[in-house]
């Protein structure tokens, strides 16, 4: 595969407009063969857990105790409770080595050899959960999982539409971030008209930036950053903050975001959830938090309907944080992330009763 090609390389050299593909890089990822698919119906029963204890894409300490957790809080049980019919399989945690680099590195991008390493292990057990015919829960560890998550979903099913339900955007490059933490950057390196955007980065050639910036939507932003909103402007990105939240109300931004992102309806959905979306009263436990967010009832309707399209393959729950807060603190947003995965995998608020309709009829 091709490097990444620096943009302002590109610009001086060749005339190219800013952000024209024109590197052999984003042409492979045009390939006809990323053609429109039809998705197969997602097999609800089956549903495939898989935990990412990873804390190395941002600075701050026990985001990697998320997994852990959620799992402790009780996480199986309650999604066995939605019906007995279900065959949940807990495939443990990613494990991976850290990248040695010898000595070649890329600007800003901290702890770049832990992020390549486990985002590449994590691509590989996310398309094994899906190619098991199963519903990918991936519990995050902080949000730079997402690169492998994402990439993993693409290499089971080429055709897929993200819905980013995030305080931030997540868009920066090593180029414009103001930190150089790596899980504000994982859309920018996924989406394909990015990709020249970026110079040659070690570690990260099975990774390939196929999915357009077209097919996602973004919730619940509130924390944006100049250059990640020029992006969007720019390029048209589909992004509902909270302003959008409040103006139309939740309903009618996912009827919206669903809308602009799979028209046709036949796209693999994939929800990347990251807990901050919520205000900080609903999820204290969580390392960048921002005030006037999501209430636990706007986000689980979220979930609610990204089930309900019936093409909801994977979900991402990242950045709960048991490290931060009191324990009051973290019981609550631990309890937030359960209900907002329970209602992922089908949990209706009304009651599940598709169970007990025979012992009623008797």
């Amino acid at each position: 595969m091709l490097p990444r090609i620096a943009l302002a390389r590109l610009v001086s050299r060749t005339g190219a407009t800013f952000g024209t593909s024109v590197s052999g890089y984003c042409t492979a990822a045009k390939d006809p063969s990323f053609a429109t698919i039809q998705p197969k119906k997602i097999n609800y029963e089956r549903i495939g857990i898989v935990g990412v204890p990873f804390d190395k894409g941002q600075r701050k300490k026990g985001v990697g105790l998320g997994p852990k957790a959620i799992r402790d809080a009780g996480l199986i049980d309650h999604i066995q409770e939605i019906s007995p019919k279900l065959n949940i399989k807990d495939y443990g945690d990613i494990q991976y080595e850290a990248l040695n680099f010898n000595g070649r590195k890329v600007g800003n991008m901290k702890k770049l050899e832990h992020v390549a390493s486990c985002s590449r292990n994590l691509s590989h057990q996310v398309t094994e959960v899906l190619d098991d015919d199963r519903l990918c829960i991936t519990l995050g560890g902080d949000h730079a999982i997402a690169i492998g998550s994402i990439d993993g979903h693409l290499h089971h099913s080429k055709d897929v539409a993200v819905i980013w339900v995030d305080a931030h955007a997540d868009l920066n490059t090593n180029s414009t971030s103001p930190s150089g933490n790596i899980h504000g950057m994982p859309v920018a390196l996924l989406a394909r008209e990015l990709c020249d955007y970026w110079p040659y980065i070690p570690g990260m050639d099975w990774q390939e930036p196929i999915i357009s910036i077209k097919n996602l939507a973004y919730i619940g932003l509130r924390s944006v950053d100049p250059y990640e909103r020029a992006i969007i402007e720019k390029f048209g990105i589909n992004a509902f903050g909270m302003r959008e939240v409040e103006k139309y109300g939740i309903r009618e931004v996912m009827r919206m975001a669903l809308e602009r992102i799979d028209p046709e309806g036949q796209r693999s959905l994939h929800v990347s959830y990251d807990i901050d979306s919520l205000d900080v009263l609903e999820a204290p436990s969580t390392g960048t938090s921002v005030r006037g967010g999501l209430t636990l009832r706007e986000g689980i309707y979220i979930m609610e309907e990204a089930y309900g399209t019936g093409r909801l393959a994977a979900v991402d729950l990242v950045e709960v944080n048991p490290a931060i807060g009191t324990p009051e603190d973290v019981r609550r947003t631990v309890e937030a992330a359960v209900h907002l995965l329970v209602a992922a995998c089908g949990h209706s608020r009304k009651g599940d009763i598709a169970d007990t309709l025979d012992l009623i009829q008797k």
